[in-house]
């Protein structure tokens, strides 16, 4: 049962004027995108939980309604942190949705982790029976094959249980997650059994070790997660509060007495820009953000201190290379984001000495015959993943292999003689 709330609220983005040369730069993910918004309260109940979940949803907006035009998109569930609400969050919300999301945010009655994920994982069922309900503002307006799911603090950590739980998530973003320790009496995160179960695209954004993240204690979790593509991003000198976003500063202030460290617009537009860029290239498969989260842009956060450090793993893994005749033949395991068009293949008759240029280049498959191989000789092998737009991930680790000879068949002529 639900009842629904309206809020006639719209945020209007600015309107960009770009001359050619610019229009080949991306717009800033921090800022805001190209949707007008607005979003809707609904409260709706958790039968498995009991829980009665109050959920502001944001969503791109044409005069109030859900903007047919880049229907049906991609959808969001933001879990908040210990202590806080929505509220706390609205921000993020709005800031998701100028960018063509769905995002839901819900006020968790019940702070436990056990039923926190519940409650994620029921919200993301209620979303889609939207999407197949007529008399919904968001009927046909949800991609229920692009679902993800984002949270902060405590509701970083539900983010990483229920992307180890729920093969519906396709992209997840950790907040400053903190695995809550046994006497805050929330239950906390067997993420040594969980985290290998992971497998959508995570993002970690963290700020350095402090009281209110637990002494960044997701440093213990993100090496576990099983996810093929994976990074951490530390944000320089970050509090814990630079992952809100509230209309009310008074939430910032009490987060900053609380923790000791002021939240900055800054730092908060720039955490803001990666979740935006991590959603973009992973759930809304954009190659444009490449560089916001790998490329150049990072490597220019990294450069001017806005990032302090970053992991990322990107590489195939499961690569085998196997003697053939006549062939070398070369299998891998499939990555399922729909962001990876293909593999490049790098061969050599060198370890580790590779040129700039691909070998040879496959489409989203497993295994690659090598017939140009000389038989008797060993070659190496490296793979690198690509997106729609040649962007590269990381390399594979090496493997190599030497072709078979071709066997020789013999015919012996043996007269016959009849008497």
């Amino acid at each position: 049962m639900h009842h629904i709330v309206l809020r006639a609220i719209c945020i209007a983005a600015p309107v960009l004027i770009l001359s050619s040369a610019q229009a080949q730069v991306p717009p800033d993910p921090g800022g805001p995108g190209p949707y007008t918004t607005a979003f809707i309260t609904v409260t709706t109940t958790n039968p498995n939980t009991g829980s009665q979940l109050v959920t502001d949803i944001h969503y791109p907006s044409n005069n109030g309604v859900v903007d047919p035009s880049g229907a049906p998109y991609p959808t969001i569930v933001f879990a908040h942190g210990w202590m806080a609400s929505k509220s706390t969050y609205v921000g993020f919300g709005r800031h998701l949705a100028t960018w063509g999301y769905i995002v839901a945010i819900p006020s968790f009655p019940d702070d436990h982790l056990e039923v926190r994920a519940s409650d994620v994982q029921y919200l993301l069922s209620y979303l889609i029976s939207e999407n197949a309900n007529s008399s919904s503002r968001f009927f046909h307006k949800i991609d229920t094959n692009r679902l993800g799911i984002a949270g902060h603090s405590l509701g970083g950590a539900t983010t990483m249980m229920v992307a180890s739980r729920d093969a519906r998530i396709k992209a997840a973003v950790a907040l400053d997650p903190v695995n809550p320790p046994s006497s805050l009496g929330v239950g906390t995160w067997d993420y040594q059994t969980e985290a290998p179960e992971i497998t959508a695209p995570l993002g970690v954004l963290g700020a350095p070790s402090q009281t209110c993240n637990t002494n960044a204690n997701y440093n213990t979790t993100y090496p576990v997660v099983g996810a093929t593509h994976k990074a951490k991003y530390v944000v320089a000198n970050a509090s814990h509060c630079d992952f809100m976003d509230p209309d009310n500063s008074l939430e910032l202030i009490g987060c900053a007495l609380f923790c000791g460290i002021q939240a900055s617009a800054n730092r908060q537009t720039l955490i803001e820009g990666y979740t935006t860029a991590w959603f973009n290239y992973y759930l809304d498969s954009d190659p444009t953000y490449y560089s916001n989260i790998y490329g150049a842009q990072s490597n220019a956060d990294l450069q001017a201190d806005r990032i302090s450090s970053r992991d990322v793993q990107t590489a195939p893994r499961g690569v085998a290379a196997n003697a053939g005749t006549g062939e070398v033949d070369l299998n891998w395991n499939l990555y399922f984001p729909p962001i990876i068009a293909g593999y490049n293949i790098y061969r050599s008759q060198l370890s580790e000495v590779y040129g700039s240029t691909p070998y040879a280049q496959v489409s989203r498959v497993t295994s690659f015959f090598d017939t140009g191989a000389a038989p008797g000789a060993p070659y190496f092998y490296v793979l690198r993943s690509r997106d729609a737009a040649g962007n590269e991930h990381q390399t594979s680790a090496e493997v190599s292999a030497a072709a078979r000879e071709p066997s020789v068949t013999y015919w012996i002529y043996v007269p016959l003689v009849v008497k």
